[in-house]
């Protein structure tokens, strides 16, 4: 059987596999990124991490990075986590030419909603968006089987503005949606409550979550004590569902996705936040038959995500029927 190699570089950790054509995960290497070495070094590394989960059936190579790598050459357009010397950099020519091995490459976003369209929780969706909550909001589009990519695969979701007026991020974008409904803005916002709060606040199970410091909470923390029936926490992620709503809203009314994915860390918490969210669409937030013709479900593959995506995209590339 037809196999290929899939990368996932992050800002950490880049991960490779050997992946099979359902999507089976045979072999893994991880080594660290080392960011501050640049391209140039890193990726002769990753043709070596390659060499080592490489087996003779291996058809391509699959990889998922952040920025936006052109779709055809592979070249990244933009950088990527704060990599010296990615901006331009031929990624995808230089493992060809270190691996003798046809390359592609494409955002990491992108190949997290591919993989859970091929193998996940949107699998057989026609019309699939997928959200990752994050320190921001990241996120993809697929389009029957095959991956949006605007004309510069350029599609920053959390990057549109829910607030005419509202708070600076770093896209510099006001009231850019990541500002009010990404983890770390949940997290944000919780810290602030907690500080204002008085003594409802200091009485809370989200109070001692975050161990009586303000400055400690975390989306998790925020999360945990509102399922366990908090009411202060519950109030603040009322809040938090409401601004994610608005954003999540505009994208189901304009598009009419099949499915919306949600994933990322804060997605775990499941229904304490589902459910907050749905009531939220169907109050006002989306034209309401984009709702019901909708899906709204957790994400499924985890961090394997980008390394699922990338291998889905190496048999695209290669011309390999998948199962």
């Amino acid at each position: 059987m037809t196999e290929v190699v899939a990368v996932d570089l992050g800002g950490t950790n880049i991960r490779a596999a050997r992946v099979d054509a359902r999507g089976t995960i045979l072999a893994r290497e991880k080594i660290p990124t080392r960011a501050e070495e640049g391209f140039g070094r890193i990726v002769p590394r990753i043709a070596e991490m390659i060499s080592q989960v490489r087996g003779p059936n291996v058809a391509g190579i699959g990889f998922a990075t952040p920025g936006t790598p052109d779709p055809e050459t592979g070249a990244m357009n933009s950088r990527a986590v704060n990599i010296a010397d990615s901006a331009g950099y031929p990624l995808c020519p230089r493992l060809t030419e270190l691996t003798g091995l046809p390359a592609a490459a494409d955002n990491d976003g992108n190949l997290a909603a591919y993989a859970e369209w091929w193998r996940g929780a949107a699998r057989g969706q026609r019309v699939v968006l997928m959200f990752t909550l994050g320190t921001g909001i990241g996120g993809g589009l697929v389009v029957d089987g095959r991956i949006y990519h605007g004309a510069a695969n350029i599609c920053e979701f959390g990057h549109i503005s829910i607030d005419l007026e509202g708070r600076d991020c770093v896209s510099g974008v006001q009231g850019a949606w990541e500002a009010y409904a990404s983890a770390a803005a949940a997290g944000k916002d919780a810290a602030a409550a907690l500080k204002e709060g008085g003594e409802a606040a200091r009485a809370s199970r989200l109070w001692a979550l975050c161990g009586g410091n303000p400055d400690a909470v975390e989306a998790r923390h925020l999360c945990d004590a509102a399922r366990e029936g908090d009411a202060f926490a519950g109030k603040v992620l009322d809040r938090f569902a409401e601004y994610f709503a608005a954003g999540l809203g505009t994208f189901m009314t304009a598009l009419n996705p099949s499915c919306v994915v949600l994933g990322g860390g804060m997605a775990l918490a499941g229904e304490v936040l589902f459910s907050r969210v749905r009531a939220a669409l169907l109050r006002n937030r989306a034209y309401r038959p984009c709702v019901d013709g909708c899906k709204l479900v957790a994400a499924e593959l985890g961090d394997d995500a980008g390394l699922i995506g990338a291998a889905r995209l190496a048999f695209a590339r290669a011309g390999v029927e998948v199962s």
